[in-house]
């Protein structure tokens, strides 16, 4: 291309730039394309925001929280990083003797015999674990008597890593104590350390600690307590947490990753507990558009899909609390949704949902309204930030069986607003509303990121059946000039 058609060109650009400018004021539409074939077939409804601050309400910045409750291990055996379940022995309460669950037997009951007294050095947990070893080391099998822990699912061992184990004992004699790590039926040994003392190191509670160092790994490893000494002893386990880590790091940074504001441990239940099936929980969108905002405040502390919708955590109960919470953020708004055992987790396709709300406590919710054929859709639109850059996100759900066309409508955006461009799409959606996911498919449900490509002067996004979709469009700003005429004016943008 010669000199003067390269000018010729570039003049033609910043022409083209100029006209688009001077009608940026007034509105903006926004696109991401669908296939042409498509787009004559599906369904189209328009999304009206009107992105003035006069508009926008402030959503409160404890908006979105975490109700932490210790239900399944969430927190011993979950956060905590505990591997021992029921250490103290005082599951079983505190009339002897009790059940020891989950510790079970090495031997049998013609060579050792266990039970629970009340003899333990501690006030607060006089349960202890009393061992009669009947076998001596001519009669024990070859690799002892005693009990072993499964941890809470399998304790997680992992080859290098190490693993301290401390723990209080008592006998009336010598003891010869092996402390292992071994596989799941005891048939391996991972790791194991001996514990040797005579009766007068040994008669009061002494504590004792053995570092275990795993020579293999296996997710379902379990703690074993063995001798073929002869005589009663008491043991009361103090710790075995793994190279003296006391937290889940990777179950922390999923809470982490849904930024909540703060947690709630629950002491007692609020009002307004919502368990219902997934089409009752998505036209429960519109249940608190006529709460006012003046008097007594509603809390909504508990929500779930239940029932044969919900499955284990299925793609169709996600979307319907998805709704509801939208619904909720519209009007002033916390599940569970994290499955993990000793050495793995994932997010249910709920936990996901969640994700979608992590940018919403403190933001502004812009006033928004679908027209046209929306029975089957929801959605909200915030205008929130970050370190460097302002954004609108719109969320959107689709509980339908069919593709919809969504066009967006952007009104009143800021004067210092040059223009408004696409950044990121992401979409929570699955082949079928009963998917769910699990250990051997973690990600089967999971959101999917994608860039945000916009047409210059219009915005269509497609909305799969059965999905969750937000949108990001980052606000770029302009620097204005303006004429000294009224007939025209100019508009300078920083990029």
């Amino acid at each position: 291309m010669d000199t003067e058609s390269w000018k010729f060109l570039r003049s033609v650009c910043i022409l083209s730039f100029l006209l688009g400018s001077c009608f940026v004021y007034q509105s903006l539409h926004v696109v991401v394309i669908a296939a042409p074939e498509q787009q004559d077939t599906q369904p189209s409804v328009t999304l009206q925001v009107n992105a003035s601050k006069v508009a926008g309400r402030l959503i409160p910045d404890t908006l979105f929280r975490i109700l932490f409750e210790e239900i399944n291990h969430a927190g011993a055996g979950g956060l905590w990083a505990e591997l021992v379940s029921n250490r103290g022995f005082e599951a079983g309460g505190q009339n002897t003797p009790s059940n020891i669950w989950p510790w079970s037997i090495v031997g049998d009951q013609s060579s050792i015999y266990v039970a629970t007294d009340r003899s333990s050095p501690f006030e607060r947990n006089k349960i202890a674990l009393r061992m009669d070893v009947i076998c001596d080391s001519n009669g024990c099998p070859s690799g002892g008597v005693g009990v072993y822990n499964p941890g809470y699912w399998g304790m997680n061992s992992e080859e290098g890593k190490k693993y301290k184990v401390a723990f209080y004992v008592r006998s009336t004699g010598d003891i010869d104590l092996s402390v292992s790590l071994t596989s799941s039926d005891g048939s391996l040994t991972l790791a194991s350390e001996k514990i040797i003392a005579s009766t007068s190191d040994v008669s009061k509670w002494t504590k004792k600690e053995v570092v275990l160092e795993a020579k293999g790994t296996d997710h379902g490893a379990r703690l074993q307590l063995t001798t073929t000494k002869k005589g009663s002893l008491w043991i009361l386990i103090k710790s075995l947490p793994c190279q003296w880590i006391l937290t889940r790091n990777d179950l922390y940074q999923m809470m982490v990753d849904i930024k909540p504001r703060f947690i709630r441990f629950p002491v007692f239940s609020f009002l307004s507990q919502i368990y219902t099936s997934a089409s009752s929980l998505f036209s429960m969108y519109h249940q608190f558009d006529g709460t006012s905002r003046k008097g007594p405040k509603a809390f909504v502390s508990e929500y779930a899909v239940t029932g044969k919708d919900a499955g284990t955590g299925s793609l169709l109960a996600a979307l319907a609390e998805a709704a509801f919470l939208i619904g909720l953020e519209k009007n002033r708004w916390n599940p569970d949704a994290i499955v993990f055992n000793s050495s793995h987790l994932y997010g249910t396709p709920s936990y996901w949902v969640q994700r979608f709300f992590a940018e919403s406590s403190g933001s502004t919710l812009l006033s928004s309204e679908l027209k046209g054929n929306s029975s089957s859709l929801v959605a909200s639109v915030i205008s929130w930030k970050n370190s460097s850059q302002d954004y609108i996100r719109i969320k959107a759900v689709n509980f339908g069986d069919n593709s919809v066309n969504l066009k967006v409508l952007v009104t009143g955006l800021d004067p210092n607003v040059m223009k408004v461009s696409g950044s990121k799409r992401t979409v929570l959606t699955s082949t079928n509303v009963m998917d769910e996911n699990s250990f051997t498919q973690p990600e089967k449900v999971v959101p999917q990121e994608s860039l945000l490509e916009m047409a210059e002067e219009d915005l269509t996004v497609v909305l799969p059946p059965h999905s969750l979709s937000s949108f990001d469009l980052l606000k770029e700003s302009a620097k204005i000039r303006k004429p000294v005429s009224d007939s025209s004016y100019q508009k300078t943008s920083t990029m």
